[in-house]
């Protein structure tokens, strides 16, 4: 596994239902764009302000969707471990090729106990495991060598980095050179890259997949200058954002151009008309098409 994945996001209605009558063309675009895989039900599909059930549907509905074209990570991550055996059974049947998840988080978890749901996920998946550290929405954090020691149980190939160090990218891909490493920060996917990453998911490439494909060809054909100018072009996308709600404004944006994305589920508030004005702007100035 290598490359851009899509963390592909969860179309809602103005009222809370689930629209996933709305992923294939959702999916379809992401493939025209050159995406490599798909990251299905993670933080940027809004997987922990949904029901267990719920997540199943959209691992399926992705699934259906893509027809066995692209690889496809189901993230599995939950608190209790039972449902993340539920969500990896389901994956299983749909025919994912790997799963991923996030630590347990809101209770304090001791390292033992932290230790004990990967070990647990390892042995009981029948897929490969990917790691996920996302210590500023999770408020886990790991030193390098708790990283490296959970990257070394059977069957987990490798990690979801989702910080701005560097460092641990470079130390990893040194300790195991065979381990998978997409890099999350997508403000520093170039960064992430020379430093060793296998590829990139970031909550962005939804709309903006195509340009970060290009990022990771020029990257990998050695042209850094080319890659560092499409990292200014697509920051400066992501700076908006940031400023109207990153969630909301790529959902608003997309629409915009096209692909029906729905809406957030409360209690995201929508785009208000000067954000959805800043949205208009730049969709005025940046190439998307």
């Amino acid at each position: 596994m290598q490359g851009i994945y899509l963390p592909l996001m969860t179309p809602f209605s103005c009222r809370g239902a689930l629209q996933l009558e709305k992923i294939p063309a959702m999916v379809e675009h992401h493939i025209r764009q050159g995406v490599d895989g798909f990251y299905v039900g993670g933080s940027s599909s809004e997987c922990f302000m949904m029901s267990g059930q719920e997540r199943q549907q959209v691992l399926a509905a992705v699934a259906s969707a893509n027809q066995g074209r692209l690889p496809l990570i189901a993230h599995v991550g939950a608190i209790a471990l039972h449902e993340v055996k539920t969500l990896i059974d389901c994956a299983v049947s749909y025919e994912y090729d790997a799963i991923s998840a996030t630590p347990p988080f809101y209770y304090g978890f001791s390292r033992a106990e932290v230790e004990h749901y990967y070990r647990t996920i390892a042995d009981y998946s029948r897929l490969p495991l990917l790691l996920y550290n996302i210590p500023g929405t999770t408020g886990v954090d790991f030193s390098h060598q708790q990283l490296i020691n959970l990257s070394l149980l059977d069957n987990v190939v490798g990690i979801k980095h989702t910080t701005s160090d560097m460092f641990f990218i470079e130390r990893l891909r040194n300790s195991l050179p065979g381990s998978t490493i997409f890099h999350g920060e997508d403000t520093m996917l170039v960064n992430g890259l020379q430093m060793g990453a296998s590829g990139g998911i970031g909550s962005t490439y939804n709309l903006m997949s195509r340009h970060y494909v290009e990022l990771y060809q020029a990257m990998i054909s050695g042209e850094l200058e080319l890659a560092m100018s499409i990292q200014k072009r697509v920051n400066r996308v992501t700076e908006v954002l940031l400023e109207v709600g990153v969630y909301q404004g790529i959902k608003y944006a997309m629409c915009e151009l096209g692909i029906d994305y729905g809406v957030c589920r409360e209690p995201f508030l929508p785009l208000d008309p000067s954000a959805k004005q800043k949205i208009t702007d730049t969709i005025e100035t940046f190439d998307f098409n």
